[in-house]
């Protein structure tokens, strides 16, 4: 083949490459703009939501139990680890300082037993019968001090993380309701 033919074989090719690129890029446009169906919403509009649907609240994202690594198995004891979590309101409150964020769409009642989680951890007892029958129902809760014990125990027990975490929960939980979230209420009925 002689120069000119060869020329005009890579022009062919690109010309070609070219046109194959632009009607791609033109169904794409098409499939994501074109309305679907009777509503009138286009598929930008559906891709939009779709994509905000996937997106993971701030407390999904700091819930390891909620990371699948596809093919991999997790050693026993963090399969432990994972459980224990799911049974906590909020599973990292003793190593991390928690922010609105992290407590966005809790109830009074909510904030007030993750609040009480962070004594449960330590072994706190309880005298509200509510809050006693809810931590004994928790597979890693063992309760060892009284209140009054653990009243005097708790400046040396929790850790600085713990304590600003009790501070802001009880906060936000007089936020929501003022005096806080009353317990041992009967419902009625």
């Amino acid at each position: 083949m002689d120069d000119m033919t060869k020329k005009a074989v890579w022009k062919g090719i690109c010309a070609l490459l070219a046109l194959v690129l632009v009607m791609a890029l033109a169904a794409t446009g098409i499939l994501l703009l074109w309305p679907s169906g009777n509503n009138g919403s286009s598929g930008l509009k559906r891709a939009e939501a779709v994509l905000q649907a996937v997106q993971p609240k701030a407390a999904e994202m700091q819930t390891r139990s909620q990371i699948q690594i596809a093919g991999a198995e997790l050693p026993e004891d963090t399969e432990d680890e994972i459980a224990a979590d799911r049974d906590y309101i909020i599973p990292d409150s003793s190593r991390k300082v928690l922010e609105d964020a992290d407590v966005e769409g809790m109830s009074a009642k909510e904030l007030n037993y993750a609040r009480n989680e962070i004594f449960a951890r330590h072994g706190r007892k309880f005298e509200s019968k509510e809050l006693r029958d809810y931590f004994e129902s928790k597979s890693w809760y063992k309760g060892k001090y009284s209140a009054e014990e653990f009243d005097k125990k708790s400046s040396s027990v929790l850790n600085s993380t713990e304590k600003k975490n009790v501070e802001f929960l009880e906060k936000a939980e007089k936020a929501l309701e003022p005096g806080g979230y009353e317990l041992d209420q009967q419902a009625p009925g």
